[in-house]
């Protein structure tokens, strides 16, 4: 059974499932997505034991890049070539089969997919 509390950012104030940030310990809330405030440490370990985390959420055609390690959407160079969305650096790390795909399919592909 899911945790629910009062969500205490300006401009929300509703009841929501609010998810914890496990790197950092911040919890936030799932509707507005901004970070509660003052919660006490009874809080935030309900909330680690009812494995409340935000989920990830992958883009289309998603690709980690073993530059920078950010995953996501890479884009298209104007000489046609596919590079990291982030850091604009060359993906080494994918086969031609695939970057040949990439390349068909993110002329075509809006950016919201």
């Amino acid at each position: 059974m899911k945790f629910s509390i009062v969500c205490n950012a300006k401009g929300c104030g509703k009841i929501q499932d609010p998810y914890l940030d496990p790197a950092t310990n911040k919890v936030f809330c799932s509707l507005c997505d901004k970070e509660i405030v003052n919660l006490n440490f009874i809080t935030i370990n309900q909330l680690k034991s009812n494995k409340q985390f935000k989920q990830n959420s992958n883009a289309s055609f998603s690709v980690k890049c073993i530059i920078c390690k950010w995953s996501g959407r890479p884009k298209l160079t104007a000489n046609d070539d596919v590079v990291c969305g982030s850091c604009n650096k060359p993906l080494t790390n994918i086969t031609d089969i695939f970057k040949k795909m990439l390349k068909d399919k993110l002329k075509t592909a809006k950016k919201d997919i």
